[in-house]
């Protein structure tokens, strides 16, 4: 496995460390002579405890095993590569590839770019504003604090967005994307795939193509742009006793209500048929 460490600083060089094959490892360390009393002296450092003491910008890329690598507080960029790895950025503005396999990725403070690649990843934008791309597989991306963007890109993934004004866009599969938590106007693009889409006050949900299925509050009013029945669903989630539903039209679209408490505006529908409406009780 080869990890590069680079540009620690404009007075230091860049510093390259081999992590051997388990054969490699066994020839380099046969190639000292037996008697070298100074080789016996050589003290080994893990490339993870290297990393961990280093606080300025950083390159790493690491190989084909299971890596935990972990940023400093510059602007670093960590790669993963092959095998299941688990990626810290920690402060600063960095940026984390997981490469092949399932890996855990966490950007930490700053606003860090996040690309799973090859697996099924879990992706965590934390504190900041964060780009996250799943790649391939089934993923989990979660934005955080902050203005977000979440792309699912290729599989079946799970995006919620957090804080802040957020843009989640599922891509091919079928998605649940969800960012009902805050007053922020997130934006909400379901992309191919029969997905499912929750949004919050004043979100503007889009199912894209595909048989979706909006999720909704009686305390919290979106704005769904491609509701097609018969083809898509509604599902309306209460506390208490069943609301009452009704419908009016206005210049935006046709506004569905639960005891007359508006819960989404449908643009470009003049009509509803109600019973296809689902109540789900909380």
């Amino acid at each position: 496995m080869l990890a590069i460490l680079g540009l620690l600083g404009v007075t230091m060089s860049a510093i390259m460390l081999i992590d051997y094959d388990d054969d490699e490892a066994a020839d380099a360390g046969n190639s000292a002579p037996e008697d070298d009393p100074q080789a016996e002296e050589e003290e080994i450092i893990p490339i993870n405890d290297l990393i961990d003491q280093m606080d300025e910008n950083m390159i790493v890329v690491s190989g084909e095993t299971d890596d935990n690598i972990s940023g400093g507080s510059g602007d670093d960029h960590l790669d993963g590569q092959d095998g299941n790895d688990t990626i810290f950025g920690n402060a600063g503005n960095d940026e984390l590839h997981g490469g092949a396999g399932d890996d855990y990725l966490d950007g930490g403070d700053g606003d860090d770019n996040i690309f799973g690649h090859i697996g099924d990843d879990v992706m965590l934008g934390q504190a900041g504003n964060d780009s996250l791309n799943g790649g391939g597989g089934n993923d989990v991306l979660y934005g955080g604090a902050g203005d977000d963007m979440l792309l699912g890109s290729l599989g079946d993934d799970l995006l919620v967005g957090g804080d802040g004004a957020d843009t989640l866009h599922g891509g091919a599969g079928n998605d649940i994307l969800s960012d009902t938590d805050d007053q922020s106007r997130d934006f909400l693009n379901g992309g191919a795939g029969d997905d499912v889409l929750s949004g919050g006050t004043g979100d503007i949900l889009n199912g894209g193509t595909g048989a979706d299925r909006f999720v909704l509050h009686v305390d919290r009013d979106v704005i769904i742009e491609d509701f097609s029945a018969g083809e898509d669903q509604l599902e309306i989630s209460y506390s208490g006793a069943p609301p009452a539903l009704s419908t009016v039209l206005s210049d935006g679209g046709l506004i569905v209500l639960a005891d007359g408490v508006a819960v989404a505006t449908l643009v470009n529908v003049t009509s509803l048929d109600l019973t296809a409406v689902t109540l789900v009780a909380l």
